[in-house]
């Protein structure tokens, strides 16, 4: 009787410091170059705070757009989903009100077709651009954003079709935040778009972690770990070497894009923007207008 009651003491045991599952989106697409970003830093949160809060790993269930993300999210279906912020998603979940890459987000820079680079060249005012047609994402906030300023956008539901849209001439651009576009563009099957640097809008937009309402001690548990890695500034030096986001850097090769300051209508009032250690700013040498 000794050993099936040592297996069963040895089984009870394992149970008890298995790993919890965090449940999160899987890749949007096979070539959504900066999915590894946001799993690669929420283990590092999830590693950093093991010995408080215990063993967790990732755990990928079906994809989703953002609105049946927020949903499910809610639903407690999912336990994590990583996106840009707005009045009414702070009410709806839990944000971790840390920016995923120090504010980078809201500086997008446009995707085009290699073939439109002279067209672009030639825009010189605000008007102009306004005018030519952006995808974006049906429920993004950016679409709003953007239509808020003014802006033409064509909204699409899934993420790859805005790329599709792009290749095929159903839009003129894809603005993409900083810390997106490179490796998105990367991609082989990309080949004939490129980023194009010379234009940047401009808008305060911070990406956060996102938990339920009904689970405040995974929110605690990520509130501690962000805090940690920005403080300590482990945070910043993720962004600069990660294989996604390294080739953003650095900034001063945006010193001479024409940056287009937004309004964002849908900023909450909780924002951070006064802590300055949570946002990187672009070089004060970039413009302010295009050039003659």
């Amino acid at each position: 009787m000794v050993k099936p009651l040592l297996i069963l003491c040895l089984l009870i045991s394992s149970s008890a410091f298995a790993a919890e599952a965090i449940r999160v989106q899987p890749q949007r697409t096979a070539v959504d170059g900066s999915y590894l970003y946001y799993t690669d830093l929420l283990r590092l949160v999830l590693n950093n705070t093991s010995k408080e809060y215990g063993d967790a790993e990732l755990v990928s269930i079906s994809r989703l757009t953002q609105a049946r993300a927020f949903q499910a999210l809610h639903d407690n279906l999912i336990d994590v989903f990583w996106a840009g912020t707005s009045r009414e998603r702070e009410v709806f979940v839990q944000p971790i009100r840390i920016p995923l890459h120090a504010g980078l987000l809201g500086f997008r820079i446009p995707v085009i077709r290699k073939a439109d680079q002279a067209r672009f060249d030639a825009l010189h005012n605000l008007s102009d651009l306004q005018q030519l047609g952006a995808c974006q994402g049906d429920h993004w906030p950016d679409s709003d954003i953007l239509e808020a300023n003014g802006f033409n956008v064509q909204r699409a539901t899934k993420f790859e079709v805005m790329y599709q849209m792009l290749q095929a001439g159903r839009c003129d651009y894809f603005p993409r935040g900083i810390n997106e576009v490179y490796a998105e563009v990367s991609h082989v099957s990309r080949n004939d778009l490129m980023v194009y640097e010379r234009i940047i809008l401009n808008y305060p937009f911070p990406m956060y972690f996102f938990v339920s309402h009904d689970n405040p001690r995974l929110a605690e548990r990520l509130t501690k770990g962000m805090e940690q890695l920005a403080a300590s500034g482990e945070l910043l030096n993720f962004l600069q070497q990660h294989p996604t986001t390294r080739d953003i850097f650095p900034l001063s090769r945006l010193s001479n894009s024409w940056v287009i300051p937004l309004h964002n209508p849908l900023l909450p009032e909780l924002t951070p923007l006064s802590n300055k250690r949570l946002w990187i700013e672009l070089p004060s040498s970039t413009r302010q207008s295009p050039t003659p």
